[in-house]
C-alpha cells in the first residue's frame, strides 16, 4: 500500500484520479493533512509527503505527485497531470489569456506535465476551431434530444440504454413529445434561437419511421425551426436498426447528417461484444445512406476492442473511409462500471495500454494522410492507458453540437432519458446542470418532476 500525505489540501479527488492513471485502487491511499513544518516528518517506506511547504500551488503538488507515481511505476501518461474530460478548454483558456497559439501549448507542457505529442493534438485541434468555428454567440442555444433504446447492449456500454418492447418504446415517446413541447413553450419568447440539433441515446433510429417524424417534427413546430436551416444530427448508430424507409425519412424531414458506428469492421470483434449485425450490414447501412443523399455521415471505432490488433483497426478504418464516412470520431475503449467488461475484468483498462496508443497514433497519421483533420476531443474515466477521444473530419464535415458541448460557453437544453442539460451564464462563465434521471420508466413515473426542472433552471430564460 503507497501513502500520499498531501499537506494543506482540502480536497484529494484530483490527486485521486492522477493516482489511479498509475496505481490500482486497493493500493493506494491519498490522506489530507494540515501541518506546518511538515518537511520534518519522518516516514515509513512507502509513504511520501507532498508540499511540505505548505504552498497553494494546486498545480505544482500535482506535479510533484506525477513525478513520485512516475518513479514509482516507470509510467509517463501523456497527459501529464491532467485528469479532466476537456483538455481542449484548458488549452483555450491559456490562448485567450496568452494570445497566441504556440505559447499557449508551451504552457501546457510546462504547467501540466503534457507531452509533445499531446501539445501538437491540442495545438491541430485549436488551430482548427479557431479557423472553422464561430464563436459561441449569447442569443443561441442547442437541443440535445435523448432515445435511450438499443436492440441490445454492448460489453463495454453503460450509458443509459434499454432493451425495451415496441409498447414500452410508443408510450416513452408520448413522454418526450410532452416534454419538447414544455421546453419550446419555456423558451419561445426568450428572443434566442436554436443552433444546432442532436438526437442521441441510445439508438435513435430503434424507433419505427412515424415515431421518428413524430419526435422530429414536433421538435421543428415547438422551437419554431425551419427544417434545413440549421446543424441537425440524427445517430443511426446501429446497423441493424437502419432501413432504406427510415433513412428516407430522415432525409425528407431536413436531416443530412447521421452516424452509423460500427465500433469495428470485424465479425468476430462485433460478436464479442454484443452487437447483433455483420459488417456486411454496416455496408449496407452506409450505401443506403449515399443512396438517400446524406452529406455528412459520422462514423465511431474504437481502440482497445478485445483482441482487436493493430491491423485489425487500421482495416477497420480503411473500410470506413472506402464507405464514404467522412467525419470520423476515435474513441479509446473505457472500462466503466455497470459494464459487463467492467464486471469480467475490473483491471481490463489498464492492459495493452502500448498497442492501444499505438493505435491512436496509426489513426492520426492515416487520417491526417485522407484529408482528414482532428476537431474536437475529449477524455473518460478509465480508458486505457489514460488515453483520449478525438473526432477527424474532412474540412467543414465537423459537427458544431459536439464543439459547443465540449467548450461549454453554451446552453445546451436536453430533454428525454438521460439527458444533461446545461444552462450557461455568460456573465459569470458558469454552468448549472439539468439532468433527467436516465431510466426511461423512471422518467415517466417522475415526468412532472423533469418538467418541473425544465421550469426552474430554464424559466428565467424568458426575457434575459
Amino acid at each position: 500500500m503507497f501513502r500520499f500525505y498531501l499537506n494543506g489540501v482540502r480536497n484529494e479527488y484530483h490527486f485521486e484520479e492522477l493516482a489511479r492513471e498509475f496505481i490500482s485502487d486497493s493500493d493506494f491511499e491519498i490522506l489530507p493533512i494540515q501541518l506546518n513544518g511538515a518537511e520534518d516528518i519522518k516516514l515509513t517506506g512507502n509513504s511520501y509527503l507532498l508540499n511540505s511547504n505548505n504552498t497553494e500551488d494546486t498545480d505544482g503538488i500535482k506535479r510533484e505527485l506525477y513525478g513520485i507515481l512516475a518513479g514509482i511505476t516507470g509510467i509517463h501518461p501523456g497527459w501529464g497531470t491532467l485528469t479532466g474530460v476537456r483538455p481542449l478548454k484548458l488549452a483555450r483558456m491559456h490562448y485567450d489569456v496568452e494570445g497566441e497559439v504556440t505559447a499557449a501549448m508551451q504552457t501546457m507542457k510546462e504547467r501540466y506535465l503534457i507531452s509533445d505529442s499531446k501539445a501538437e493534438l491540442l495545438e491541430e485541434i485549436l488551430r482548427y476551431q479557431l479557423s472553422h468555428i464561430r464563436e459561441p454567440e449569447p442569443d443561441r442555444y442547442s437541443l440535445y434530444i435523448g432515445i435511450p433504446f438499443c436492440p441490445s447492449r454492448c460489453s463495454y456500454c453503460a450509458f443509459a440504454s434499454n432493451v425495451a418492447a415496441p409498447d414500452k418504446i410508443e408510450d416513452y415517446v408520448r413522454y418526450l413529445i410532452r416534454e419538447i413541447r414544455y421546453t419550446g413553450e419555456l423558451l419561445r419568447d426568450s428572443g434566442k434561437q436554436v443552433e444546432s440539433i442532436y438526437i442521441g441515446g441510445g439508438t435513435p433510429t430503434t424507433l419505427n419511421p412515424e415515431q421518428i417524424t413524430d419526435v422530429i417534427e414536433t421538435l421543428y413546430d415547438a422551437f419554431r425551426v425551419t427544417p434545413g436551416s440549421m446543424e441537425f444530427t440524427v445517430e443511426a448508430g446501429r446497423p441493424d436498426t437502419i432501413d432504406s424507409e427510415k433513412l428516407k425519412v430522415i432525409r425528407s424531414l431536413g436531416i443530412d447528417r447521421i452516424s452509423i458506428n460500427p465500433q469495428s469492421m470485424k465479425d468476430e470483434t462485433l460478436r464479442k461484444i454484443g452487437r447483433s449485425h455483420t459488417a456486411k450490414d454496416i455496408a449496407r447501412a452506409f450505401n443506403e445512406a449515399a443512396s438517400i443523399g446524406f452529406d455528412t455521415i459520422n462514423s465511431d471505432v474504437i481502440a482497445g476492442l478485445p483482441d482487436e490488433t493493430e491491423d485489425d483497426f487500421a482495416d477497420t478504418l480503411r473500410k470506413l473511409l472506402d464507405l464514404g464516412a467522412n467525419n470520423i470520431t476515435v474513441h479509446t475503449l473505457s472500462v466503466k462500471r455497470g459494464s459487463r467488461l467492467r464486471e469480467q475484468d475490473e483491471t481490463y483498462y489498464r492492459h495493452n495500454v502500448d498497442p492501444v496508443r499505438q493505435m491512436l497514433d496509426l489513426s492520426r497519421e492515416y487520417l491526417k494522410e485522407q484529408g482528414f483533420c482532428p476537431y474536437y476531443i475529449y477524455r473518460q474515466k478509465h480508458q486505457i492507458g489514460a488515453l483520449e477521444n478525438v473526432g477527424y473530419c474532412r474540412e467543414n464535415r465537423h459537427s458544431l453540437y459536439n464543439v459547443r458541448i465540449m467548450e461549454e460557453k453554451q446552453t445546451i437544453v436536453g430533454m428525454g432519458a438521460g439527458a444533461i442539460g446545461k444552462r450557461y451564464f455568460p456573465a459569470e462563465d458558469r454552468l448549472e446542470r439539468v439532468p433527467n434521471v436516465s431510466n426511461y420508466e423512471i422518467y415517466e413515473e417522475r415526468f412532472d418532476e423533469m418538467l418541473a426542472r425544465k421550469n426552474k433552471y430554464l424559466g428565467g430564460e424568458n426575457g434575459n
